[in-house]
């Protein structure tokens, strides 16, 4: 893997930044400091995105924030990825639906990141932002990973913590597959618990629900499922969160439909085609 640039690090960690704070505006320090930069180095950077229309300068409070050059590079990359667009669009009705948070997001090769965002109102949503990533590790990702090539697969395996079982991952995969949508528990939460997670260390290898149970209760942390191209590959994918506790097994089996049921309208909508 090619190691990455220093500067170009840096200047993709501020953009960051700024997209995920929707609305505000930053001073160098206050950059420097968010993304461990020395104020030399941030300033360098800064200087760049700025004379070429990525980031822009107030003229008195001398805070920086988006700028130009970005809107017409994200208005070229939605109609490159009119899922995206069209998920969107979906995605403040399935919202309402739910009562739940419900987000785009998209994976790279190491992380998944939020794209868009329709509904933040739950009293149990993670409140996530547009910009936000997460690592694309096991047992995160199942939704991506479960059609994807197996090289990509094994990429992904091999970041997996020392303490999750890989038969585990195995079935929670066929199971993506077999139902068309993937489901997990509140992160880093045992059935019945109300302790906070402690992020990816908190992940649990029960994680991810591969078997239901109809009468069962279920503290349910999300649902996914996959929008496909037309080679049938996961372009994005639907995921809804901030659920009430104590689900029954027919209720987070319903939530699963009406998630992928909202996935498969995007991909015809796009043209793309479903998994055989």
């Amino acid at each position: 893997m090619a190691r990455p640039a220093p500067a170009v690090d840096k200047a993709l960690k501020i953009i960051d930044l700024l997209v995920t704070h929707r609305g505000e505006q930053f001073t160098i320090s206050d950059l420097a400091r968010r993304t461990g930069s020395s104020l030399g180095s941030a300033h360098a950077v800064l200087a760049v995105l700025e004379q070429t229309g990525y980031l822009s300068r107030h003229p008195t409070r001398r805070t920086y924030g988006l700028g130009p050059a970005l809107v017409s590079a994200g208005m070229v990359a939605l109609e490159q990825h009119p899922a995206i667009r069209a998920a969107a669009d979906q995605i403040p009705r399935l919202a309402g639906e739910l009562d739940a948070d419900v987000v785009v997001t998209a994976a790279t090769p190491t992380e998944i990141v939020f794209v868009a965002v329709g509904g933040t109102g739950s009293r149990y949503g993670p409140g996530f932002r547009e910009g936000e990533r997460v690592p694309l590790v096991p047992p995160l990702g199942l939704v991506f990973m479960a059609w994807a090539h197996p090289l990509e697969v094994a990429a992904w395996l091999g970041r997996a913590p020392a303490t999750l079982e890989p038969d585990r991952v195995e079935r929670g995969l066929a199971a993506v597959r077999d139902r068309g949508y993937a489901l997990g528990l509140a992160l880093g939460l045992a059935p019945g618990s109300r302790e906070e997670p402690r992020g990816l260390a908190a992940l649990r290898d029960d994680y991810d629900l591969p078997t239901v149970e109809p009468t069962r209760k279920y503290d349910l942390g999300m649902a996914s499922a996959p929008v496909f191209d037309a080679d049938r590959r996961v372009l994005v994918a639907i995921t809804a969160s901030g659920f009430s506790p104590g689900l029954t097994g027919r209720d987070v089996l319903d939530i699963g439909e009406r998630v992928r049921a909202c996935a498969t309208v995007v991909t015809k909508q796009t043209r793309g085609r479903l998994p055989l």
